[in-house]
C-alpha cells in the first residue's frame, strides 16, 4: 500500500523499536490483562508490543486507508478484538479499563476536549495513558510539517478541565533525545528526518536516556508520560 507523507515518517519511525518498548514499558502496570482501546494506530507500530500484555485490544484510526494497513497486518491477531475507522465520538456504547493515546494528542487543535471525550469511555478506576512530545522550545520544522499544533509540558496538563478525573503520575522521558533533538532543530530543522538518524537515535542514545532518565528524577526528555485516573 502506498502510504501518505505522514504515512511515510510513520514507517520511518518504526523502525524505533527500542524508543517505543521504552514508552510501554512505563505503563506496564496498568495494561496486563486489560480490556484497551488504542487511539491513532497509524501503522501499528505501538499496537504490535502493546498486543502482547492486554487481554483485548479496539484500534481507532481516523485515515482509512491505514485502517485497511491495520487490517491487513493484524489479520490474524486474535487479541485485537475490533478496528474502528473515526474519531472517539464514534466510539458508542463502550467502555474500556485503559485508553492509550501515544503520540496522538499534539496532532489536535481541541486537546482538552480530546482528553474529556476518551475519559468518557473509561470504566470507574479506568486509566487513559498519553505520551507527547515535550517542550515547545523544541518545536521545529518537522513537527510543523507532520501536524503537531504544540509540544507539551507538565504546566499544560495541570491547566485541562478533567472533571470527576485526576493525574496520577506525569514525567518526561528520553533525556538524551531531548538535547539530540535541540541539536537537531537548531543545525538541521528538517521536515523529514532519515532513517539512518533515526536507527542511530534509537539504537545508541535510547539505552542511554533509560539510565539518565532515572538518575534526574525524569525532569527533562523529548517525551512527557501522563497517566489520568478517573473516579
Amino acid at each position: 500500500m502506498k502510504l501518505d507523507y505522514i504515512g511515510k515518517e510513520l514507517e520511518n519511525f518504526s523502525v524505533a523499536k527500542n524508543w517505543r518498548k521504552y514508552v510501554v514499558y512505563q505503563f506496564k502496570n496498568y495494561l496486563k490483562d486489560k480490556n484497551v482501546l488504542e487511539v491513532g494506530s497509524g501503522i501499528g507500530s505501538f499496537t504490535e508490543i502493546l498486543s502482547k500484555d492486554v487481554h483485548k485490544l479496539t484500534l481507532l484510526e481516523p485515515d482509512k486507508n491505514f485502517c485497511k494497513f491495520l487490517e491487513n497486518k493484524f489479520k490474524h491477531e486474535t487479541k485485537i478484538d475490533n478496528i474502528y475507522n473515526g474519531t472517539i465520538d464514534d466510539i458508542k456504547d463502550l467502555e474500556f479499563d485503559v485508553i492509550v493515546h501515544f503520540q496522538v494528542l499534539e496532532h489536535l487543535k481541541e486537546d482538552n476536549q480530546e482528553i474529556i471525550n476518551n475519559l468518557k469511555l473509561l470504566k470507574n478506576g479506568g486509566h487513559m495513558l498519553i505520551c507527547v512530545p515535550s517542550f515547545m522550545s523544541l518545536y521545529s520544522e518537522f513537527d510543523r510539517v507532520i501536524g503537531h499544533f504544540k509540544r507539551y509540558e507538565k504546566k499544560d496538563f495541570k491547566l485541562f478541565k478533567i472533571g470527576n478525573s485526576k493525574i496520577e503520575k506525569i514525567y518526561y522521558i528520553d533525556s538524551i533525545g531531548y538535547f539530540v533533538y535541540r541539536i537537531f532543530k537548531i543545525f538541521i530543522n528538517s521536515p523529514e528526518p532519515k532513517k539512518l538518524m533515526i536507527q542511530i537515535w534509537d539504537k545508541i542514545f535510547i539505552p542511554f536516556s533509560k539510565v539518565l532518565d532515572k538518575l534526574i528524577f525524569n525532569r527533562v526528555g523529548k517525551n512527557l508520560i501522563v497517566v489520568i485516573k478517573k473516579f
